[in-house]
């Protein structure tokens, strides 16, 4: 997989989202507004979520995720070298 990251903004404060990104795939197709999020467990990254009404209750998914494993760790590399990169240039 051919991945493109672009750091959009870091964030400063105590909060766990560090960053904004976004990331293009083999050259044709982008996922906007990733988040590089940093806890006392570690480090992660978010993938956009949309949330609706049902019931009376809210509900809450990911619009897009990785599906196996390898992709994940495969995109979080590629997020987390491109954020580390961004924070010593800025």
């Amino acid at each position: 997989m051919n991945l493109k990251i672009e750091i959009k903004k870091i964030l400063k404060g105590d909060k766990p989202t560090k960053a904004y990104a976004n990331i293009v795939f083999d050259n044709g197709f982008v996922i906007h507004g990733v988040g590089v999020c940093q806890n006392e467990k570690g480090r992660y990254v978010t993938f956009p979520m949309t949330s609706w009404q049902k019931d009376g209750e809210e509900i809450t998914r990911p619009v897009c995720h990785p599906i196996s494993s390898s992709a994940r760790k495969e995109i979080e590399e590629a997020v987390f070298k491109a954020y580390e990169q961004a924070k010593t240039t800025n």
